[in-house]
């Protein structure tokens, strides 16, 4: 198996899984990445601001 094939294989893996859950273990997540997405976010502006001082 290809290393591509074999990602496709976890996310499609995954997303099924994630489509089994209830409601509330589905929310808990999407907020999870939220907010990491969010801290990732704030650290790349704090990155550019540090190479542009």
């Amino acid at each position: 198996m290809e290393m591509n094939e074999r990602k496709e294989f976890i996310v499609k893996n995954i997303a099924e899984k994630f489509v089994e859950m209830d409601d509330a273990d589905k929310s808990y997540i999407a907020g999870y990445m939220a907010g990491k997405q969010e801290e990732r976010q704030k650290w790349e502006q704090r990155k550019e601001q540090i190479a542009t001082a």
